[in-house]
């Protein structure tokens, strides 16, 4: 059995990346403490039994690179039966982190995902499964709701709204735009490296914000900003399901369920959102509160987009 781990550098604690980097790049000790790391991190129990840990392999890190995979090779006794995996990198990844499975057996292939909420998974490998539309659906809103950046970009698109109107224009030009290249992204029409993609959602980020900030009349135009930055972002959301290696008729599956999944999970966000801008807007807020809120959105922005640009 492989297990096969593939990290965003620009995503990871700035020593944990630096380790990763430096191991990927051939050296000893920093692959020894990678190596040790994975090996207390991932266990595997296959039919009852506790399969052993074999060889490490780190790669990716190179130059202008963003991303490192780590590969674990397991020896199990059983072929068949209850596979549970435990996975727990919060020592090397921390406390928040998540990580998206793809589980490749005979019987087919699922997806299952790894976090805060559940460190541990169990499936039955002898048990033919076909990857549902919920399962992707459901994907798709637990992405965009742990996707931080995304929903940065949301709270400095919505900051200046005035009117549902105007709220309307703005999402659904994101949810078209984003739609477009999540679609020609995943299909391998259109392919764009993440160290491209990442610092470029991280400028979005920054661009709007300080619109916020500086222009007259932010909200006037900002239906166009929001598809044109939405373009970027659904390149970003791509990434995950390129992860999963789906194909054929999955992959058709994949591609609508997971983008329903986050227009799902945008609407529940922008639910929960406004009401709580419009409270805090009241009064002498009205003014205050966008601009706080565009300062801290364009502060987080700008320390990813440092950091997306020269860690990656």
């Amino acid at each position: 059995m492989l297990y096969t781990l593939s990290l965003a550098l620009p995503e990871l604690p700035a020593a944990s990346a630096e380790i990763l980097t430096a191991a990927a790049n051939a050296d000893r000790g920093a692959a020894e403490v990678v190596a040790e790391a994975a090996r207390r991190s991932v266990t595997v129990d296959l039919d009852g039994g506790r399969c052993r840990a074999g060889r490490v392999r780190i790669g990716g890190a190179g130059t202008n690179e963003t991303r490192a995979t780590i590969e674990i090779d397991f020896t199990c006794d059983s072929s068949h039966g209850r596979l549970d995996i435990t996975e727990d990198w919060r020592a090397f990844l921390g406390e928040h982190y998540q990580t998206l499975g793809n589980l490749r057996t005979p019987s087919g292939e699922r997806q299952v995902i790894f976090g805060e909420e559940s460190r541990s998974v169990t499936v039955d490998i002898d048990r033919t499964v076909a990857t549902g539309w919920f399962d992707f659906v459901k994907l798709g809103i637990e992405h965009i709701l742990t996707g931080y950046d995304h929903l940065l970009f949301l709270v400095a698109l919505l900051a200046t709204a005035r009117g549902a109107w105007s709220v309307v224009r703005i999402v659904t030009a994101f949810t078209l735009a984003h739609s477009v290249t999540l679609s020609v992204a995943a299909l391998g029409i259109v392919t764009i490296p993440d160290r491209i993609i990442e610092p470029l959602i991280a400028a979005t980020i920054v661009w709007v914000a300080l619109e916020n900030l500086f222009a007259a009349e932010p909200d006037r135009r900002r239906w166009i900003w929001s598809f044109g930055f939405g373009l970027v972002h659904g390149f970003g959301f791509a990434s995950v399901l390129g992860e999963l290696g789906l194909k054929g008729a999955t992959l058709v599956r994949g591609l609508v369920g997971f983008n329903v999944g986050v227009e799902i999970g945008q609407l529940i966000f922008v639910a929960v959102f406004l009401p709580a801008l419009m409270w805090l807007s009241r009064g002498r807020g009205a003014r205050l509160t966008p601009r706080i809120a565009s300062l801290a959105v364009a502060a987080i922005g700008t320390y990813w987009l440092v950091e997306r640009i020269f860690v990656g």
